[in-house]
C-alpha cells in the first residue's frame, strides 16, 4: 500500500514542480494564495521547482524499488516542513486559503512521509530473521547464503517459507531416530549437502545414536535398529516410487498407528522441500560425504 501511495504522489509532485520550472508565471497566478505572498520571482520559483522535482523524484523511487525509502524519507521531509509552513500560518489566521492548502499541502505531504518510510512490522521482522539466520549458520555451521538472499529480495517469500519449519519438526508418536532417518533420506534424495549435514547435525543434537546416523548414510538397514531400519524402508520406499511403498506404509501403521504414518510423511517430505528450494536459488551443493561427530562418512544418495 505504501508504494502505491507513494507512486500517486510522485504524481502531482512532479507536475507542480515541473509547472514551476517552465511555467512559472503561469503556475503563480494559477495556485490560490500564492499571488498574495509578493511579486512574482522567478529564481526563487523555480529554486522551489527544484526542490519539488526531486521530492517527486524520490517518491517515485520509493514506489519502483522499495529499498529507495531514504530518498523518499529525505524528499517527504521536504514536503513536511514545507507544509508545517503553511500549517502555522493556518493556526495564526494568516493563511487567506486555509482550505485549499489543508488539502493540496498539509495532507499530500503527511501521506508522502507515511509512504516514505518502509513497513516497520517488516523491517522488526526482517531484523529478527537475519539474526536466527546466523544464530543457524553459527550453531550448526550451516550456510544461509540462499535464505539471505531470499530475505533480501523477497521478505514476504522467506517469511512464508519459514512457517514450513514448523511442519518439518513435527512428530507425535514415532521415535527420534525414526523421524531422522526419514529426514536424512529425504535430504540424501534431493542431494544437498549442506542440507543433509544439518539434518545429521539435528539429529546428534535430539539424541540419535551416531552408529544409527552412519547406518542411515551408508544404507546398511542390517545395522539399523527396528525403528530406525523401518523408517529408512518406508522412506526410501517412497522416495523411489518403489511397488512396495504400500507394504512399509501398512508396516509403519501397525506399528505406530496412523499418526506414525503422518509423522514419517512430514517428516521426509518437508525435508525435500528445503533442498529444493536451495537449488533452485542456486545455492544447492551435491553431496559426497558428511561429517558425524567429526567422522566423515562417505554417502549413498539412493538406496538399492
Amino acid at each position: 500500500m505504501q508504494r502505491w501511495l507513494a507512486a500517486i504522489l510522485a504524481v502531482p509532485t512532479l507536475i507542480n514542480g515541473l509547472a514551476m520550472l517552465v511555467a512559472g508565471p503561469f503556475w503563480y497566478d494559477s495556485v490560490p494564495g500564492v499571488p498574495a505572498t509578493g511579486p512574482f520571482n522567478p529564481h526563487f520559483v523555480q529554486d522551489i521547482g527544484v526542490a519539488f522535482l526531486v521530492a517527486g523524484l524520490a517518491l517515485a523511487a520509493r514506489a519502483w524499488r522499495p529499498r529507495y525509502w531514504p530518498a523518499a524519507v529525505a524528499g517527504a521531509g521536504f514536503l513536511a516542513t514545507h507544509a508545517l509552513i503553511h500549517l502555522v500560518a493556518i493556526i495564526r489566521g494568516h493563511d487567506h486559503e486555509a482550505m485549499f492548502d489543508l488539502l493540496a499541502v498539509v495532507v499530500p505531504a503527511a501521506l508522502a512521509l507515511y509512504s516514505a518510510f518502509p513497513d516497520q512490522e517488516n523491517i522488526m521482522r526482517s531484523w529478527i530473521a537475519r539474526r536466527m539466520l546466523r544464530a543457524a549458520a553459527e550453531r550448526y555451521g550451516y550456510d544461509t547464503s540462499g535464505l539471505e538472499m531470499m530475505l533480501r529480495g523477497s521478505p514476504v517469500a522467506l517469511f512464508k517459507f519459514a512457517r514450513l519449519a514448523k511442519a518439518a519438526n513435527h512428530r507425535e508418536v514415532v521415535p527420534v531416530e525414526a523421524s531422522f532417518a526419514a529426514k536424512i533420506v529425504g535430504a540424501l534424495a534431493e542431494d544437498c549437502g549442506a542440507c543433509t549435514q544439518l539434518c545429521v547435525d539435528m539429529a546428534l543434537e535430539a539424541g540419535m545414536p551416531k552408529d544409527q546416523i552412519e547406518a542411515i548414510l551408508r544404507h546398511e538397514p542390517y545395522a539399523m535398529s527396528d525403528a530406525t531400519c523401518l523408517a529408512f524402508r518406508f522412506a526410501s520406499a517412497v522416495v523411489r516410487r518403489s511397488a512396495d511403498r504400500a507394504e512399509f506404509r501398512d508396516a509403519v501403521r501397525a506399528q505406530w498407528g496412523q499418526k506414525g504414518v503422518i509423522d514419517l510423511t512430514m517428516a521426509l517430505q518437508m525435508s525435500r522441500i528445503f533442498p529444493m528450494v536451495e537449488a533452485a536459488l542456486g545455492y544447492g551443493r551435491e553431496c559426497h560425504r558428511v561429517t558425524v561427530d567429526g567422522h566423515h562418512v562417505e554417502v549413498i544418495k539412493h538406496a538399492a
